[in-house]
């Protein structure tokens, strides 16, 4: 609950600048913005790598401050070596491209403040359980700038400036971080690292990215077959219903980030708080659901105007497909608290190729409508092959406890025979 009071206080920045910048920059300038800062985040996903699970779960079953040590080191290392290839990347196609070439100041000012804010260890924070610290930077990062945003942003096509708060709260968030890491709280050391460990760390986070890319690829993919199939105003539709089920996946992503570390313990007295965030996980996702169900029709029109009247069924049926997701969610999670990583992957990748190949006949067929019905049917393919794995793993899980239990028994027949042996002799003679 802190971390989702948390997230929805630092929707402030969002909610603020987007008409700030609409205003101050116009629609041209507002358009050139969002394509470099769409560009920039591209980087931002392939430094991390899947580091913000794969990391968690290494930092969360670490016993010492060396271990820990060793496994932020390679991390580190290994985000930095991604950011530098993603980045050269980029500022080459920036050259490269004329149309991008006129504003290439503004794509290495986003490069080069997102070379530090990648380096934001929130992985090793929620590693260690220091939640309400994660929270508090993330919020007090996000509010000073927002604050330098209203401040300094009033000309005219100035993009630069905007690029820079826009990543300014994550590198803020990695300088105080490693701080209070390093020098505050000494939960880790500077230590040197390896190629075998950068291999190793890269290696492990490797499923996790194909995992993240392929939810990328479903949500990406969206907006661009509505725009090969269908019209403008369903676009319009499917942008602002989706809108409102990002917001709830926001939130919750998270929260299971926070809760990752207590998914990954293995005792006998987690197990009851394990089911409990499974089942919190998937209450919220219901509850969530049939808040935007219920709320739509009295919300949109409010505050979006009677234009966008035909949003209201898109974010209804948005809400339902939040009910398999709640179960996607708290499986994933679980999988990846028993770093079953290859598995997420898989069931991401499938759920991906599903989504994709039925968006585009259901958006020429339906538009908006139909391209949030294909939410929901991969939503669910997702939910049903993590339910057939849970399944399968139980079987699994019996057979091999009666295998246990045979070969105790078996065990203790032939002691037992071994020991009356000697007495058998002893009566017969």
């Amino acid at each position: 609950m802190f971390i989702g009071a948390g997230y929805l206080v630092s929707f402030a920045y969002p909610l603020v600048s987007l008409p700030l910048l609409s205003r101050v920059l116009g629609a041209h300038d507002l358009g050139q913005f969002l394509l470099a800062l769409a560009l920039v985040q591209l980087v931002v996903f392939v430094a991390d790598f899947g580091f913000g699970k794969s990391a968690v779960r290494r930092i969360s079953v670490a016993r010492t401050r060396e271990e820990r040590s060793q496994i932020a080191a390679a991390s580190f290392a290994s985000i930095l070596l991604l950011w530098s290839a993603a980045a050269t990347v980029l500022m080459s196609i920036v050259l490269l491209v004329p149309q991008l070439r006129e504003e290439w100041t503004l794509y290495l000012v986003g490069v080069l403040v997102v070379g530090v804010g990648v380096l934001y260890p929130d992985w090793l924070l929620q590693g260690r359980g220091r939640v309400r610290s994660f929270t508090l930077i993330m919020v007090f990062s996000r509010l000073i700038a927002l604050v330098l945003l209203v401040l300094t942003v009033r000309t005219p096509g100035e993009l630069v400036l905007p690029m820079l708060w826009q990543q300014f709260p994550l590198a803020l968030s990695a300088v105080i971080a490693w701080f209070m890491v390093l020098v505050v709280w000494r939960d880790a050391r500077v230590v040197r690292t390896s190629v075998p460990q950068i291999r190793d760390a890269l290696t492990d986070s490797a499923p996790m990215f194909v995992t993240g890319f392929a939810n990328l690829a479903i949500s990406g993919s969206n907006t661009i077959a509505l725009g090969v199939v269908s019209t403008p105003v369903h676009i319009a539709f499917f942008g602002a219903a989706e809108r409102f089920g990002n917001a709830v996946r926001g939130v919750m992503h998270g929260i299971v980030d926070a809760m990752l570390p207590r998914m990954a313990r293995g005792g006998e007295g987690d197990r009851a708080i394990q089911t409990a965030i499974m089942v919190g996980v998937m209450g919220s996702y219901a509850l969530a659901g049939i808040g935007l169900v219920v709320l739509s029709p009295l919300v949109i029109p409010w505050y979006l105007g009677d234009e966008m009247r035909g949003a209201v069924l898109v974010t209804q049926i948005i809400g339902i497909s939040l009910l398999p997701s709640g179960v996607v969610t708290a499986l994933f999670l679980r999988a990846t608290g028993q770093h079953r990583f290859r598995v997420a992957a898989r069931f991401a990748v499938i759920g991906a190729i599903c989504h994709v190949v039925l968006l585009f006949p259901a958006g020429w067929l339906w538009g908006s409508i139909g391209a949030a019905g294909v939410a929901i049917v991969s939503e669910t393919t997702i939910a049903a092959l993590y339910l057939i794995d849970a399944v399968c793993q139980r079987r699994r899980t019996r057979s091999a406890e009666r295998l246990a239990v045979d070969a105790r028994a078996h065990t203790e027949t032939v002691l037992l025979g071994d020991v009356a042996a000697p007495s058998q002799k002893v009566t017969a003679q």
